[in-house]
């Protein structure tokens, strides 16, 4: 096996390293889709919007923003995805150089292609051909993925910079309470909104809706509703409750008068 001097011991190759790290770097792209579809279940679940079924769902736009900024973000400051992190593996340079964060966004926004046909053939397949084990968004970044036991010399991988690990944390801990007070308090509309895509709300005819002040109690919420139903202005209140971490649709009222 070819080796390189590393200080004054003898270590293999970038490339070399790479190899040898396969099969780690496939258990973290394993680690890596659990807990991002898992991330995707909790954004669909609050902040989507139910169309033409009962799953609610956020646009495809964001999913892939959510998606990059799942390995971008991780990777751009400790120089590893979550997965990466898991399995003590790390992304570094093939040439040897230092690890700048325009390689780490290139080599994700290619992971669009290195997914397809999907299962991430095309990424995998690559990474077993190639020498350094690159999968395509690799090799237009220059980058690999190896042991971070290796990656020691100065800035040969991402590393945090002094408090960064605590804005991190706080960033992190942000997102989570916004996101609970979000399901909470800023849900009750969008399912509302989704029983009216899938002509669930009220009336099956309602072509258009207004929501007014909510009326807040523990547990339960009540909308004032003005509409259109049938080419009649319409009236009355729409109520949710609470229930197992998502509002349900209870009760409500809603008079048509034909009009005068």
């Amino acid at each position: 096996m070819a080796v390189a001097a590393f200080g004054t011991a003898a270590v293999p190759t970038r490339a070399a390293l790479a190899r040898l790290a396969r099969g780690r770097r496939f258990l973290a792209l394993v680690v890596d889709i659990i807990v991002y579809s898992l991330v995707a279940i909790v954004v669909n679940a609050v902040y989507g919007v139910a169309y033409y079924g009962s799953v609610s769902t956020v646009g495809w736009q964001a999913l892939s923003l959510l998606w990059m900024a799942y390995y971008i973000v991780p990777e751009a400051v400790f120089g590893a995805s979550l997965g990466k992190m898991f399995t003590g593996l790390c992304v570094v340079r093939a040439d040897g150089g230092p690890l700048g964060v325009g390689s780490i966004v290139v080599r994700n926004l290619i992971r669009f292609i290195d997914a397809l046909p999907g299962l991430y053939l095309i990424g995998g397949f690559l990474v077993l051909l190639t020498g350094s084990s690159q999968r395509l968004g690799d090799l237009i970044a220059g980058t690999t993925v190896v042991d971070r036991a290796y990656a020691v010399e100065p800035n040969a991988t991402r590393r945090p910079t002094a408090g960064m690990r605590r804005v991190v944390g706080i960033a992190l801990a942000a997102a989570i309470v916004f996101t609970l007070a979000f399901d909470y308090f800023g849900r009750p509309a969008i399912v509302l909104q989704g029983l009216f895509n899938q002509h669930l709300l009220m009336a099956p005819d309602l072509s258009s809706y207004e929501l007014g002040t909510p009326h807040w109690e523990r547990g339960r919420v009540t909308y004032p509703l003005r509409g259109y139903s049938g080419g009649r202005a319409c009236t009355g209140s729409i109520s949710l409750n609470w229930d197992w971490f998502d509002w349900r649709m209870s009760d409500g009222t809603l008079e048509c008068p034909p009009p005068i």
